[in-house]
């Protein structure tokens, strides 16, 4: 029997350092010689297993380096994997090129440790953040001359007029000296936009809880919990990781131990748990009341899936209570459902504000006048035209033009 010659290779995960490939004929793992020298170097504990992204599983890897295995070094376009904003990571070049600038910055660090070997910790400390710069403007310089990911995404006028978004334009009076955050003159003060729109809509009969995503990962540990870390599922395990309160009081990491499955979060585990999902669900009341005595009940046992999800402020908790009150149970269970599909790919990128007057509600995202919707901000809103169906408006403040009067942010 000849060896196979692995035409076709799957990724099994974009998102690891070192990227293992899957033969499409054989079913063995493998890896690409041209990460073999920087892996066996600086990741060598990554080069035995590969985690399956979607099963969250982890992988033997038993054929080792073999030439040509990824798209790459096939003569193949690659595949962009850009990573998801965060703190730091906003602009696209750092969201697509995260795996060049890691290796750039780790082999440059590398080498100027060897030839500084008497550094002091702050030597090291200036050095590094030297190094990164001048890897983040030769990777910039790179994309403009000849790009490696193609950065198209839609744009935010695309996918206001692709998902027919409500938006309303008010007209606000923009502050002479803005400090972080607070932009609009409000009478005497000086708020945020956020702010401004929440006394805008108050004024109009409306009742307005500051929304984003914190309190929705509150609901989502309350009422999902005991499906989360459901016992008898075979691939919940015990994990640790830091106690949020003791950490926020004192920076001390005092240990949690808790139940949770080691594929939680992923798009993999609602496959995996669809017949437990649809069991829990029957669990939920169609009525109002019944759904917030379900919350009570379970709020002081969600308490570790909570902490778990950084959720675990009371503050999140009664913001979340109070989700409950103001929408329909369907509206909690479409959320959770969604939430629970792709947890840590639609837990970002929900709205600012959630309104209520009588019973209408509105989901409400506010943009100052040179602000634009993030990458989750728009993926939330083709997902809720497809799959959400909330009632949503976007507030756009624009400068008020000399003399004119505020708008009305509309009835």
């Amino acid at each position: 029997m000849s060896e196979c010659p692995h035409a076709r290779v799957s990724c099994l995960n974009q998102y690891e350092l070192i990227r293992k490939y899957r033969c499409d004929t054989c079913q063995r793992v493998m890896m690409c010689t041209c990460d073999e020298d920087f892996g066996r170097r600086f990741l060598s504990h990554q080069l035995q297993m590969g985690r399956e992204l979607e099963l969250q599983i982890d992988v033997p890897v038993d054929l080792g380096f073999v030439p040509e295995a990824c798209p790459e070094c096939r003569g193949l376009p690659p595949v962009p994997a850009p990573a998801a904003e965060s703190f730091g990571r906003t602009s696209k070049i750092k969201r697509y090129y995260w795996r060049e600038l890691y290796f750039q910055t780790t082999l440059r660090r590398a080498k100027w440790s060897e030839t500084h070997p008497d550094a002091s910790p702050d030597d090291l400390k200036a050095a590094s953040a030297a190094i990164e710069a001048e890897v983040l403007n030769e990777i910039k310089a790179k994309h403009a001359a000849s790009p490696k990911y193609n950065f198209s995404e839609p744009s935010q006028e695309d996918v206001l007029k692709r998902y027919d978004v409500d938006v309303h334009a008010v007209d606000a009076a923009y502050s002479d000296q803005p400090t972080k955050g607070k932009l609009i003159r409000l009478g005497d003060e000086t708020v945020s936009p956020e702010a401004y729109v929440t006394h805008l809509y108050r004024s109009q009969g409306w009742s307005v809880l500051p929304l984003e995503s914190m309190p929705l990962h509150a609901l989502f540990g309350v009422m999902m919990w005991l499906l989360i870390q459901d016992g008898s599922d075979p691939r919940v395990r015990m994990v640790g990781f830091g106690d949020r309160h003791t950490y926020e009081a004192s920076g001390e990491k005092e240990p949690i131990w808790t139940l949770l499955p080691d594929d939680f979060g992923g798009r993999g585990y609602p496959k995996r748990r669809k017949k437990q999902i649809a069991k829990h669900f029957e669990l939920f009341p169609e009525d109002r009341e019944g759904m917030l005595w379900l919350f009570d009940y379970w709020r002081p046992m969600s308490s570790d899936l909570r902490q778990y999800l950084w959720a675990h402020r009371e503050t999140d908790v009664d913001r979340a209570r109070r989700i409950v009150t103001m929408l329909e149970p369907t509206h909690i269970v479409s959320i959770l459902r969604y939430l629970v599909s792709d947890y840590w790919g639609h837990y970002l990128g929900w709205p600012d504000l959630l309104l209520q007057r009588d019973d209408e509600v509105l989901f409400i995202e506010v943009k100052s006048s040179s602000d634009r919707l993030s990458g989750d901000q728009k993926r939330w809103i083709a997902d809720n035209h497809e799959h959400l169906k909330l009632p949503f408006r976007l507030v756009k403040l624009h400068r008020k033009p000399p003399g004119s009067q505020v708008g009305s942010a509309g009835k």
